[in-house]
């Protein structure tokens, strides 16, 4: 019996032997020559789009042996050995492609150390842009142009993708040239000082990638309609007095110069109707060179029926030295535009007022807006 266990134990591990040198087998042409040694690998990379041009940037850590950084493109037809000295924790290049064809690339990178051992690649992408993108791109559309005596306003339309800029490009009131840039996420331009009547130009900034390292320009494109020759002037630190109201009515005197056509100041109706004539004086805090003026009564009322314009150096609606610039009346609509002769000299004070001397349903009035141009 023992004789028998001892032959199969012997069978057993002739058997064992034999699959050992099977399974070495295997791997005899990848040990030939020795252990293989790999430099370490990127840590990470990335390829960041350009115009014509590709940023590559490559990170490694613990990497002080690497030599340099191999980068292969073009089924490795092209590379670029890039001389490198990292240090001992994380440390980075960063290095640009120039003249790179407008396409998409497939990158592969390796590091290399100083025994010339190399690491295991590392695969990525990469785009260049060029003429047939730019191409593509089209202005941002123009809503809507304005001017009061601050400066004009371009309203946009929504921005396309990949929209970072508009720049507008126009004349000043010294005659000088500026550029304004407005963020894509904004729908208005703001132009200080722009000279009424002058053409002005404009164009788009796109980005074809989130992290693009250059930014493409579309040409400069003259508007078809030039800056307003006459502008509103810019009532925002203007304030208003009146002869009375009615507050609740429509929103109280303050609603004359809110830029509003849904507010309206009216004459006081509560415990008992004052008579006529109203009044409303504004302060314009400077004197003004006015060519016309636009009065808005309440829509869809024809209470308001005449009106008559004075300027002055006093508050007072009741003081002497009050000069009458023009005066209208009403017709079937809702506004009255009043042009004030070139012969009458507007800016003889800082005051205006608005006289509602007689009414259409006695003694009531409302205004809604005044609005007052220059030149």
């Amino acid at each position: 019996m023992k004789r028998i266990y001892s032959l199969l134990v012997f069978i057993a591990c002739t058997l064992l032997i034999t699959s050992c040198e099977d399974f070495m087998d295997v791997h005899k042409e990848y040990i030939e020559g020795g252990e293989i040694i790999y430099a370490p690998k990127p840590d990470s990379i990335a390829f960041i789009a350009g115009k014509e041009r590709i940023l590559f940037f490559c990170r490694a850590y613990n990497s002080p042996n690497v030599k340099s950084v191999n980068l292969y493109w073009n089924d490795g037809l092209d590379s670029l050995l890039i001389p490198v000295s990292f240090n001992s924790s994380y440390d980075s290049i960063e290095v640009v492609l120039d003249n790179m064809e407008e396409k998409s690339y497939t990158f592969t990178v390796q590091l290399v150390d100083n025994f010339d051992h190399r690491s295991l690649s590392v695969t990525d992408f990469g785009t260049s842009y060029g003429k047939n993108y730019l191409a593509t791109l089209m202005d941002r559309r123009i809503k809507n142009i304005s001017l009061t005596d601050k400066g004009a306003s371009v309203e946009w339309y929504s921005a396309a993708e990949g929209l970072l800029a508009n720049e507008v490009r126009y004349i000043k009131n010294d005659g000088t040239e500026s550029i304004i840039r407005m963020p894509s996420e904004e729908y208005t331009t703001f132009c200080p000082d722009a000279k009424a009547g002058e053409e002005f130009e404009f164009r788009s900034l796109f980005i074809p990638e989130e992290e693009s390292i250059d930014t493409f320009y579309t040409a400069w494109s003259k508007y078809d309609e030039a800056f307003p020759a006459e502008y509103k002037f810019d009532r925002s630190g203007w304030t208003v007095t009146v002869s009375d109201e009615t507050a609740s009515d429509g929103g109280g005197k303050d609603a004359i110069i809110d830029g509003k056509l849904d507010t309206w100041w009216h004459s006081n109706y509560t415990d008992g109707d004052t008579p006529l004539p109203h009044w409303a004086v504004i302060d314009m805090e400077s004197p003004k060179e006015m060519s016309k003026i636009e009065v808005y009564r309440r829509s869809g009322t024809t209470d308001t029926k005449s009106v008559e314009i004075y300027v002055g150096n006093s508050p007072d609606a009741n003081a002497t030295d009050w000069v009458q610039l023009v005066t209208g009346v009403f017709g079937d609509g809702d506004s009255l535009e009043l042009p004030i002769p070139g012969s009458i000299d507007t800016s003889q004070g800082r005051y205006l007022k608005i006289l509602l001397p007689d009414s259409n349903r006695e003694p009531f009035t409302n205004i809604a807006e005044v609005y007052i141009y220059g030149k």
